[in-house]
């Protein structure tokens, strides 16, 4: 239960974090490619003296998950500046019904009625959570493409990481499938920095990649304390994603609500209730 509240935690405060990016104007670019350095170091330091990592069979899949990560990670700071935390915490809490659905079907998760509704309950929570009607995920303006990407990229990353868990890894090999996907990560955002930098003679300021740092401490415990939490004895993944996700979404909402005057909107309290509700139900 500790790894499960631990990635509800930490979640939250990379939420919390791309919105005091967009707030205080750090580029994303620089943040994100230093928010990996300090996950490969933070992942390698927690991994010494575990076989190298290029032989493992899981290897291939660390470069994939890492490629998403990356698409991830620049979504949600784009649909959080461009849309609020709310919305980019929505998108990203909503693609829990991918994962959850490839749970029932590849890992034989147990269907009960008390979790079929309340998967359905939780998704009309995190839909309740998004706020106005005006900036619902179905809208045809141009700037909601992103939340709709931001769904479908972190749907198929928590897939991912848990067809990897499932079928490839056991606890002694988590930190360092978390490290090398991260350093894949760290690799093509580095990458494109750089062509940044010395292509377009851009700068890279300080400030950024200290705030960077700051994201990679939570990032890296937000990946790890999850793919534990999907490791825990006597828990279906189809209990796990939508339990993080309902928890990560009215944390969230209530931090932004709290440090950052994000409108506290009157559907707000029924999503909480309900959300409260759905995680009961699929627990059950």
């Amino acid at each position: 239960m500790i790894f499960l509240v631990l990635a509800v935690v930490a979640s939250t405060c990379n939420h919390l974090l791309f919105k005091a990016f967009a707030r205080m104007r750090v580029d994303l670019l620089s943040a994100i490619t230093a928010n990996f350095g300090a996950c490969v170091i933070i992942g390698y330091s927690s991994s010494i003296g575990s076989t190298s990592v290029f032989s493992q069979n899981w290897y291939p899949f660390s470069i994939v998950q890492g490629s998403l990560f990356v698409g991830c990670l620049f979504l949600i700071g784009q649909t959080t500046a461009k849309q609020g935390l709310s919305v980019a915490s929505l998108a990203t809490r909503l693609s829990v019904a991918i994962p959850t659905v490839m749970a029932f079907l590849l890992y034989d998760d147990l269907a009960t009625m008390a979790k079929i509704i309340g998967i359905l309950a939780a998704l009309l929570a995190l839909y309740l959570s998004s706020g106005d009607s005006t900036e619902s995920l179905v809208s045809i303006r141009i700037k909601s493409m992103l939340p709709l990407a931001l769904f479908a990229v972190f749907g198929l990353y928590a897939t991912l990481l848990k067809f990897v868990q499932a079928r490839y890894l056991n606890p002694g090999t988590y930190h360092t499938y978390v490290m090398a996907s991260f350093l894949a990560a760290f690799l093509l955002s580095g990458a494109t920095l750089t062509w940044r930098l010395f292509g377009k003679r851009q700068t890279c300021k300080v400030k950024d990649l200290l705030w960077g740092l700051v994201l990679g401490c939570t990032n890296y415990g937000s990946v790890y304390f999850l793919i534990r939490a999907l490791g825990m004895p006597g828990w279906q993944s189809s209990q796990v994603f939508p339990t993080v996700s309902t928890a990560v979404v009215g944390l969230s909402s209530l931090a932004a609500w709290a440090f950052f005057q994000e409108r506290f909107h009157h559907r707000m309290l029924p999503a909480l209730a309900i959300g409260v509700g759905a995680i009961v139900l699929v627990n059950l």
